[in-house]
């Protein structure tokens, strides 16, 4: 039997172009991130080995079943409404209703009400000579955050590291990447 040559799509990708978190009612999209990293979760399955008198009868492959990711995703800003929705807490605004004033975290010792959502990275293809207007969008479903830790120093800025678990239901895929000719045009609403 002879095996069949197929052509594979590679697609050479850059940058944290965009990332967008989308809850169930708002949308934040950053585009000052320049980090994100993921790791697969995953409950690894124990061998069942039959053995007697030192003599091996019979094994039963080990399953492993993946639970989801671990994604960290750097943004170089601080953004209550981020730290809000990633951790939980409050935002206080000015009398306008729109100037930031205080960010408080959840409470000590109790558990945080915390937002799920999605979470969508775009990076640019690149071509030979530069930049093709075509993106990848990596989309992680059923994601809730973690506690933000806060870094402060001198003579850097300063910036967040989210923590963030993707842990979708049973029978949904833990990602998928599609090819999009454009990033959205995501309109502030006042």
């Amino acid at each position: 039997m002879t095996a069949t040559v197929k052509k594979i799509n590679q697609m050479p990708l850059s940058d944290v172009s965009l990332v967008r978190v989308v809850t169930e009612t708002d949308i934040f999209s950053f585009k000052t991130s320049d980090e994100i990293s993921t790791e697969e979760v995953v409950s690894e399955g124990e061998e069942q080995t039959l053995k007697l008198k030192g003599e091996i009868y019979a094994n039963r492959e080990a399953k492993d079943t993946v639970l989801g990711y671990d994604l960290t995703c750097k943004d170089n800003v601080m953004c209550p409404e981020l730290l809000k929705v990633i951790q939980g807490g409050t935002i206080e605004y000015d009398t306008d209703g729109k100037t930031f004033k205080k960010y408080t975290a959840p409470p000590v010792g109790q558990n945080a009400s915390k937002t799920s959502f999605d979470v969508e990275v775009y990076s640019a293809e690149v071509g030979t000579d530069g930049d093709t207007g075509n993106f990848s969008k990596v989309t992680f479903p059923s994601c809730k955050g973690k506690s933000v830790p806060l870094s402060f120093k001198d003579g850097e800025y300063y910036s967040n590291e989210y923590t963030i678990q993707s842990r979708p239901e049973k029978g949904t895929a833990p990602y998928t990447i599609e090819k999009v000719t454009a990033l959205p045009n995501d309109t502030v609403s006042e």
